[in-house]
């Protein structure tokens, strides 16, 4: 299975790897390709889900024009949610099949404080603060802001992850279980 990753971020190629795994899937390989998300670089709310549809829908023009063939595309956005007065990191992963239909996926959300959150808005990056606290100037491409707040149970690669497991189990159940509730649900009003 040929798979075209929307970046060349060391971390995004090894949650693929890792999700994959998850879902028994042994023979792939990756290839990254570097693609503009056309959203700020801390995406708020569903700016981080537009991102990840963007950086897909590129990597498909992208291989288009280069004649490039695939199985999958998969493009990985990170950002922060604000839900009410609860405030969130989350992925979203946006996977398009060589039919060109498109499945997302969401990642577990991990709460984090309203002021990083604010700092976040405003344009600072939590991974430099914690580059410095750290004193490590990779953190982005290895632990991630979730990997410091849960003390490397949640490493970026781990959580990004979910997200493509989840738009993995949408395509491969959607023309069943969703098919069989989306059918049962019309006695429902």
């Amino acid at each position: 299975m040929k798979i075209i990753l929307g970046s060349k971020n060391r971390s995004k190629k090894q949650a693929i790897e890792l999700a994959l795994r998850e879902l028994n899937l042994t023979d792939f390989e990756i290839e990254g390709v570097a693609v503009n998300s056309k959203v700020s670089s801390k995406p708020i709310n569903e700016e981080t889900l537009i991102g990840a549809k963007n950086r897909n829908q590129e990597l498909q023009k992208y291989c288009l024009e280069n004649n490039i063939e695939y199985n999958y595309l998969i493009s990985i956005e990170g950002g922060f949610e604000q839900v009410e007065d609860s405030y969130f990191i989350v992925t979203y992963a946006s996977i398009i099949d060589s039919k060109g239909n498109e499945y997302i996926g969401k990642s577990l959300g991990l709460s984090i404080t309203k002021k990083m959150f604010e700092v976040s808005k405003n344009g600072k990056s939590l991974n430099h603060i914690i580059e410095e606290i750290v004193g490590n100037t990779e953190n982005k491409k290895s632990n991630g802001i979730s990997g410091y707040l849960t003390n490397g149970y949640y490493y970026r690669s781990i959580f990004d992850s979910t997200a493509i497991v989840s738009a993995f189990q949408y395509m491969k159940n959607k023309n069943k279980n969703y098919t069989a509730l989306e059918k049962a649900l019309k006695n429902y009003n």
